[in-house]
């Protein structure tokens, strides 16, 4: 579970969009996507439709907007919020860091996932992590906005 969710949720991240586990107010998905919230520089919060495949590497659509993003460049964190440590942080780029080099980036930030360490991992907890340390995936993601 551990793995999967990590695989998803950076793929999320690549996709273009932003990740919280409140986007549900936003309404269910169309199928073969998800939705989340997402605060990006200089537009603010809203709710972010992205393909829901692990190899996704499309854009993400601001729901409600005419608004969508393009991912250049991604960092997901999984961080023991109780012990102030962090377990991983995986970065990639899109085309190793030279795709739309030509374009203005905004930074957009969220929290994937928050929830006790028993409940994130499923069982086999990384080592020094207690079951009830509180655990916050959060994601930081440059993407070039498209009206």
């Amino acid at each position: 579970m551990k793995r999967t969710l990590l695989s998803l949720t950076l793929a999320a991240v690549i996709a273009g969009g932003a990740l919280t586990s409140t986007a549900g107010a936003s309404g269910p998905a169309a199928p073969g996507k998800n939705t989340f919230e997402v605060e990006c520089e200089g537009i603010g919060a809203f709710t972010v439709s992205v393909p829901a495949s692990e190899h996704g590497k499309g854009a993400g659509q601001a729901v409600g907007e005419h608004l969508h993003g393009i991912s250049t460049s991604s960092t997901f964190t999984v961080t023991d919020v109780t012990k102030g440590t962090s377990l991983l942080s995986e970065t990639e780029s899109k085309g190793g860091g030279n795709a739309n080099h030509n374009q203005s980036t905004t930074t957009c930030t969220g929290t994937a996932f928050e929830a006790e360490a028993a409940q994130f991992f499923e069982g086999e907890l990384p080592e020094g992590v207690s079951p009830s340390d509180l655990i916050r995936a959060e994601f930081e993601v440059q993407i070039v906005p498209k009206p």
